[in-house]
């Protein structure tokens, strides 16, 4: 049964969270921000609600941290293996040449707040009421982040086409699609928990194969049909942005596993994933600066696209063997 119910809230999720992108982009075009500093928040914000809400649900409904942990940090390397499946289908050479500086900065933004998340796992500090003080840190350099994308508006411009849906309307699909994202969320961590414990995979895996899988799929949805648009460095942005605002996942969790701070009760494994999050997204910028100059592919894929996928096959191993 609860099988069943995993497979049709991950249905749910996946039409909701494609409604969300279509949508916030559209309240991105209408109220005129800057690209990265939409991708950053609000389309971010839009795919990456399915992580936001099903991590609240592991903490509360069912006690799991490591479902939390594992859904933020395998949501980012899957972000990363996107990347890989996108420089598959984009004919014009490497994606990664595509990527404005703007996206660049937020990238070092995720592999800055990765970082701090890992020294939850190493530091022994006091807590602020029951929370981890490096949960603050994450929030603080989350905001800083978002100032930052604000001020650099030098994106690569790419043709999109005006869309006939009002503002309005794009407002109320959001709040209709963000309510089923809620109510499937949190039947995601739910049957999750379920799974783990039945199949003997623990929550730390089926955190970063299931959950992540399912809850990224949203991004995948809206940055498919972007590349196969032209619009590349939307894509990517949609893809940096959402790595640094899944790392809001942490203090969110934290902040409602009030029985302590949310770093004592997950799996060590969990630091081994952040340290491959962080290497992936290094290698997404060494890629966006070599493939600039080199050519060098295989099957018409970047070689650094390569190195993508490898990692995250990795990071599911170091997981699987060691959550």
């Amino acid at each position: 049964m609860f099988y069943i119910i995993f497979l049709m809230a991950a249905a749910a999720v996946i039409f909701a969270g494609v409604k969300l992108s279509i949508y916030g982009d559209v309240i991105a075009e209408k109220t005129g921000l800057g690209e990265s500093f939409v991708g950053l928040t609000l389309v971010a914000a839009s795919t990456s609600l399915p992580e936001i809400i099903s991590s609240i649900g592991s903490v509360t409904v069912v006690q799991s941290p490591d479902l939390a942990f594992g859904n933020a940090y395998g949501s980012n390397m899957f972000n990363m293996f996107i990347i890989f499946i996108l420089d598959a289908v984009y004919r014009k050479g490497s994606i990664l040449v595509k990527v404005s500086p703007s996206n660049v900065t937020t990238g070092l933004f995720s592999i800055l707040l990765t970082m701090i998340s890992g020294f939850g796992f190493i530091l022994d500090m006091p807590t602020i009421g029951w929370m981890n003080p490096i949960s603050f840190a994450i929030i603080g350099g989350y905001l800083i982040a978002m100032y930052t994308a604000y001020r650099l508006k030098d994106d690569i411009v790419e043709p999109d086409a005006p869309s006939d849906i009002t503002l309005s309307k794009a407002a109320t699909g959001f709040a209709v699609a963000a309510f089923i994202i809620v109510v499937s969320g949190l039947a995601l961590s739910k049957s999750a928990d379920y799974i783990a414990t039945d199949t003997g995979l623990g929550g730390s895996f089926v955190g970063t194969l299931l959950l992540a899988l399912v809850t990224s799929l949203p991004e995948l949805a809206f940055c498919f049909p972007a590349v196969r648009s032209g619009m590349a460095n939307m894509a990517i942005g949609n893809l940096v942005g959402s790595n640094v605002f899944n790392m809001t996942v942490i203090p969110i969790a934290d902040a409602f596993y009030v029985k302590t701070q949310v770093f004592a009760d997950v799996s060590a494994a969990h630091l081994g994933s952040a340290l491959f999050t962080s290497i992936a997204a290094g290698l997404l910028l060494l890629g966006i600066e070599v493939d600039k100059k080199l050519s060098g592919r295989m099957l018409s894929i970047s070689l650094i696209s390569w190195a993508l996928a490898l990692f995250y096959i990795l990071n599911l191993a170091f997981v699987y063997f060691k959550g």
